[in-house]
């Protein structure tokens, strides 16, 4: 029997139009773990309907704990929407050891295809548990209905490579971390493919939501055939964990790696103006003015990064490196 890794490496997607109005059929009775826009949307195309329903307001440990906890029983746990709503249900599959449905609302995260679940304790991302997905259904008429600006997010979990790729190899190098080319040259050709795919990405086409699903599967598998999660993760996430920690605020996940990336390979040095023009070419919000976000904030979450990466123990990266942080030069074409 194969195990629950090698199973994750292969998620079992489905694609197509009105898919999950038959689905639902099999639900049985089951709970439907979503958010309000999400339920929207869905509602019309949901046959069966739910036996009950949660509404995912925060990812906060011991509130997702108290939570989950009063929810009722059911035969199928649902998941229905965005990252929160889709790492929800994964954590109460988790509790009651049953693999979960996932519906992604949009291609904005990796969330449905990752065994880990994304939960804050005080405001810090933590990842607990492991949880298959039983199907990962991907129903482009909801996913269509979805914003552009959300399926564009999907952009951060595979352009996250790029920067993700540099702090692996220079760990390497520094003897902090066993660097695998193969997994490495594997991770790098879906640069080149998201490249290729930037134009249907903003246009939030069939083929552009097929390939960010497929993309975060292929992502995920080169992750777990690694052991860790540093073919994707590296520098640009450390920042996000910064920057939601510095304001107290959640940002669109997918957008703030976007800005993480580009930010970073300034200082890496890495093909900065390629990275510039694939997030112009996906139309990907990555602008701090789309994020919400003034030049002091920013400036303040550089200033403490370094201390803050090693304060938390990640991985080594080029924050590790002692180097100059002309910050002027790094926001140097932003919008604020």
């Amino acid at each position: 029997m194969k195990t629950i890794v090698e199973r994750a490496k292969n998620p079992n997607l489905s694609f197509g139009r009105g898919i999950l109005a038959e689905a639902s059929r099999a639900f049985g009775e089951y709970l439907l773990i979503t958010q309000p826009q999400a339920l929207r949307s869905a509602e019309n195309l949901l046959v069966r309907k739910p036996a009950a329903v949660h509404l995912v307001s925060t990812m906060e440990r011991a509130a997702i704990e108290r939570e989950s906890a009063a929810l009722p029983a059911a035969d199928t746990v649902v998941g229905l929407g965005g990252g929160m709503a889709l790492d929800f249900a994964k954590f109460v599959a988790w509790r009651r050891g049953v693999e979960p449905v996932l519906v992604p609302g949009a291609a904005s995260v990796d969330a449905a295809v990752c065994l880990a679940i994304a939960v804050r304790e005080e405001a810090r991302v933590r990842y607990v548990g492991e949880a298959l997905a039983r199907s990962i259904i991907c129903d482009f008429d909801l996913m269509q209905s979805a914003p552009a600006r959300l399926n564009r997010a999907g952009t951060g979990d595979i352009l996250s490579i790029h920067t993700a790729l540099f702090d692996w190899s220079l760990a390497a190098e520094r003897k902090k971390a066993q660097f695998n080319p193969g997994i490495a040259a594997a991770a790098a050709r879906l640069l080149d493919e998201l490249e290729r795919h930037a134009a249907e990405i903003r246009l939030a086409s069939e083929r552009g939501l097929r390939w960010l699903m497929e993309a975060f599967a292929a992502e995920n598998r080169l992750c777990l055939e690694a052991g860790s999660s540093r073919p994707e993760e590296g520098s640009e996430h450390f920042f996000v964990y910064a920057l939601e920690r510095a304001t107290g605020r959640s940002f669109i996940h997918g957008e703030a790696v976007c800005l993480g990336v580009l930010l970073l390979s300034r200082l890496q040095g890495n093909r900065v103006e390629w990275v510039r023009r694939v997030l112009e070419d996906t139309g990907v919000a990555f602008q701090p003015a789309d994020l919400g976000l003034s030049k002091a904030e920013l400036v303040e979450v550089f200033a403490n990064l370094p201390g803050f990466v090693r304060k938390e123990n990640l991985a080594y990266s080029v924050l590790d490196e002692q180097k100059p942080m002309d910050l002027d030069a790094w926001f140097d074409g932003l919008s604020f």
